[in-house]
């Protein structure tokens, strides 16, 4: 009898083993029959720098078609495909996102659109599908958030454009601040070179003057002589002569002026 008891302890032992490797893999193997199946997914996407690692745990068959469209700053939109792998995980590496929180919208095809040999595995409607994550027309969805921390390279480049942008702008303005301070500095120069000559001249004119002796007659450059209380007596400063009469204007060669 004693051997006999060995041999049932033993059976009994591995079917306890089995029932305990069947319950703890379950989750991770992909169903294969055609039974009713309780989806479940564990969602532990990563994020490498600005590269996103999709990493999505199942229980789906093998080769089950899915997509996923994700959604993030600056209107980013992207719709991809994935299927189920061996082992029952969604893998995919989506690379240089920017900076930002984004959602990820998994679901999967309709059961008319997967595979013959799939429907055989969920139901031809899907049937087979079960659990909180299936709908009523038999599609799985279900969401997971992931956080970009790096700006991309492509924020980098733009920030850098930005900045150079902003350095070549307040060089601009510098540098036309400064030519208006040159052009104002050569303007002011030039006045005051032309008033200098002016002042110059006028001060030749008055040396060249001759001195004015016992006349109160002008006789100008341009050959008009003025007398006193004429209209352009006080003007006339190019004096060139002076005489006692008009006789001796007249003489000289002078002439009254016309007003």
């Amino acid at each position: 009898m004693k051997p006999a008891q060995t041999v049932l302890k033993k059976g009994n032992l591995l079917l306890i083993i089995l029932m305990l490797f069947f319950s703890m893999t379950s989750f991770h193997q992909p169903a294969q029959a055609a039974e009713p199946l309780t989806v479940g997914v564990l969602a532990g996407s990563d994020v490498e720098g600005n590269n996103v690692n999709i990493h999505v745990q199942t229980n789906l068959p093998n080769k089950m078609k899915f997509f996923a469209t994700i959604t993030g700053p600056n209107g980013y939109n992207e719709e991809i495909k994935l299927k189920v792998k061996k082992d029952g995980k969604l893998k995919k590496t989506i690379g240089e996102l920017d900076k930002g929180t984004y959602e990820i919208k998994f679901q999967s095809y309709q059961p008319k659109k997967q595979t013959d040999s799939m429907r055989k595995i969920i139901g031809k409607k899907g049937g087979n599908l079960e659990g909180d994550l299936v709908n009523k027309k038999k599609v799985i969805k279900f969401t997971e958030t992931i956080n970009i921390t790096t700006p991309s390279e492509k924020e980098l480049q733009k920030a850098a454009a930005e900045k150079q942008a902003r350095i070549d702008a307040e060089n601009a303005e510098k540098e036309r601040i400064a030519k208006e301070e040159q052009a104002a500095k050569e303007k002011e120069a030039a006045e005051q070179k032309a008033n200098e000559e002016k002042e110059r001249e006028q001060q030749e004119a008055q040396d060249s003057a001759p001195a004015q002796e016992q006349g109160q007659i002008k006789g100008s450059y341009s050959g008009i002589y003025h007398v006193p209380g004429s209209t352009y007596y006080d003007r006339t400063t190019n004096v060139k002569e002076w005489f006692n009469t008009v006789a001796e204007a007249e003489a000289a060669g002078y002439r009254a002026p016309k007003r």
